[in-house]
């Protein structure tokens, strides 16, 4: 038994030696493993800082693009306010040329009615003066007529009183025949007194007749003056109308000259309206498109700055995420 014991103090020196052997091996893995910890220390710090860093830098551009992006947003809002005011201007001013025009159109129409107006009173104005000549042509012809017929009246008076003298002289003549008969009665002259008496008789019924044919011719003589007078009247009223007709020409023909100048005018100014209308709303026209480009210019940048204001949302959020670190290595 003892002998032995020598064999088992040489394996327990062994094991020992072993254990003496194996524990520098473990004492210098763990050192190893603090050098290693000790040497990974500093690069998760430089990554801690990285990643803080990262994060600023994108809090800042999500910062940023947001400021760029409400800009962008308040420009374009102010674009689009302004394009829909100029707009509403526009359809104003564009109003405005069309009541222009209208205007202008309804000026138009209503100088060449005047012209027309005018053209027909001229006609009227012709008609009228030549009617005015022709009456008063008939007016000189019924005047003559009744100077014709007051020179007859004299002639019918003047035979008249020739009619009166003869009556009256045969009248004188058939009396004194009669005187004379009587005294051949007297005388003892039968036939001669018979004779004389005869013609006396003969010469009382001629004096007679002539004396009413005077009286006749009187009063033929007197209407024939009646006529003479009221065709005078005719002629003077014919001569009046003839000089009114006349009158009547001249005053249409100068209010027809006045009227074509005012329509003239009219139609020029309303031509010259149309013309400004046309112009205005030409312009408004313009204006409005302008407008609605300045709208949808604003709306573009609106678009966009939302577009950003997303982005700068998206990009805050992913800075505000907290990230995931990484398992350290493993010890070999």
């Amino acid at each position: 038994m003892r002998a032995r014991k020598p064999a088992k103090t040489a394996p327990a020196k062994a094991s020992a030696a072993k254990a003496s052997t194996a524990k520098p091996t473990k004492a210098a893995s763990a050192k190893a493993s603090g050098a290693k910890a000790t040497a990974a220390k500093p690069s998760t710090r430089k990554a801690t800082a990285a990643s803080r860093s990262g994060r600023g830098a994108a809090t800042d551009a999500s910062e940023a693009m947001a400021i760029g992006g409400a800009v962008d947003v308040a420009h374009g809002a102010a674009e689009v306010a302004e394009g829909l005011e100029g707009i509403g201007v526009a359809r104003e001013v564009a109003d405005a040329g069309i009541s222009d025009i209208a205007a202008g159109a309804s000026d138009v129409a209503l100088g060449v009615g005047k012209v027309e107006v005018a053209v027909r009173s001229r006609d009227l104005a012709g008609l009228a003066a030549a009617g005015g000549v022709d009456e008063l042509g008939r007016a000189e012809g019924t005047l003559e007529v009744a100077e014709e017929i007051a020179d007859l009246t004299m002639v019918v008076r003047a035979m008249s009183g020739a009619q009166l003298d003869r009556g009256l002289a045969m009248a004188r003549i058939s009396g004194e025949l009669s005187a004379v008969s009587r005294l051949m009665g007297r005388l003892d002259m039968p036939l001669l007194s018979v004779f004389l008496d005869d013609r006396s008789v003969q010469l009382q019924v001629l004096s007679v007749e002539t004396l009413v044919g005077s009286q006749g011719a009187r009063l033929v003589a007197g209407e024939m003056a009646e006529t003479a007078e009221e065709v005078e009247l005719v002629a003077e009223g014919q001569a009046a109308s003839g000089i009114a007709r006349l009158a009547v020409g001249e005053a249409l023909a100068a209010r027809s000259v006045a009227l074509a100048d005012e329509g003239l005018a009219q139609a020029s100014s309303g031509a010259d309206q149309m013309a400004i209308g046309a112009a205005t709303v030409q312009a408004a026209r313009a204006a409005a498109a302008d407008s609605a480009l300045e709208v949808a210019a604003g709306a573009a940048d609106a678009a966009s700055g939302e577009t950003e204001l997303e982005m700068a949302a998206d990009l805050a959020e992913a800075a505000a995420r907290p990230k995931r670190r990484g398992r350290p290595p493993k010890s070999a």
